[in-house]
């Protein structure tokens, strides 16, 4: 309802998210706000919206982002698409 409310009542056309969202990051709330997003554009015309992201840096604590086989994130060609896929 609010990203309805700023694009549709204030003009708002950009939208900021990030592979770590929502924080506190934890395993089980990773990726929660790209699938709100997703739902959400879905409903809109995709051309109307700016959408901008970011991945996770390099770190070896984090280990249970998806597609990184246990691994640490690292920001590698492979890993930024599979973050924004």
């Amino acid at each position: 309802e609010q990203l309805n409310v700023a694009f549709d009542d204030f003009g708002v056309n950009f939208l900021d998210t990030a592979e770590m969202y929502p924080v506190p990051t934890k395993a089980e709330t990773q990726g929660a706000t790209d699938r709100t997003v997703a739902r959400w554009l879905k409903d809109r015309k995709r051309e109307d919206v700016i959408l901008a992201s970011k991945v996770t840096g390099w770190s070896d604590n984090v280990t249970w982002l998806p597609k990184r086989n246990g691994g640490g994130a690292r920001v590698t060609r492979q890993q930024i698409r599979d973050s924004v896929e």
